[in-house]
């Protein structure tokens, strides 16, 4: 039987997003949960009142945490490393997409708290795509990406790379490099 205990918010959220991940949004609820973190359901809703709290509670901190490490990037010597930097980012918090994929069944009137953090989720979004659109738009004006090319295809290619599915199970770092030749060279030989 599970027992009421503190609950570490860490562990917390790593079976959320196992959870998640493993069920989706329609299969993940408390019980599941509470189970895979041998817990009382009750002790999660001292917590949380609603899944749609703990699920954008989740998003929103895994956002934070994107944006920490985009904003710790180290500068590199050209602005197209820096396009690729991010894509290697956005390889290895390739979660990030499957929650936003989920975004759509949320429900953002279950609780004021969940709304907010849905606000706080698109806003990181948002900031996101204009931090990609910064480095395209230096690796233009550096000669490394073409002028007639509009910089939101770009980052609208570069931000969805990571819904290409890795059926061949390449290692984040090496799916990544592969991705950025693609985009950056195409597919046919030259």
């Amino acid at each position: 039987m599970a027992r009421q205990r503190k609950m570490d918010t860490v562990e917390l959220m790593k079976a959320t997003e196992a959870l998640l991940l493993e069920k989706g949004y329609e299969g993940f609820h408390f019980k599941a949960l509470s189970e895979k973190l041998n817990v009382a359901r009750s002790t999660i809703y001292e917590y949380y009142s609603n899944k749609d709290e703990l699920i954008t509670d989740y998003m929103r901190l895994l956002m934070i945490e994107v944006m920490e490490r985009v904003k710790a990037l180290e500068t590199k010597t050209s602005s197209i490393e820096m396009v690729k930097e991010f894509l290697n980012l956005f390889m290895e918090y390739s979660q990030v997409y499957e929650m936003i994929k989920m975004r759509p069944s949320i429900n953002q009137k279950s609780s004021k708290r969940a709304a907010q953090n849905l606000e706080v989720l698109d806003s990181y979004s948002k900031e996101l795509f204009q931090l990609l659109l910064v480095q395209i738009e230096n690796a233009k004006k550096e000669g490394a990406i073409r002028h007639d090319l509009p910089s939101s295809l770009v980052a609208s290619m570069i931000f969805n790379t990571v819904l290409i599915p890795n059926h061949q199970k390449i290692p984040s770092e090496e799916w990544s490099d592969l991705l950025f030749s693609m985009i950056a060279h195409g597919i046919t030989t030259h």
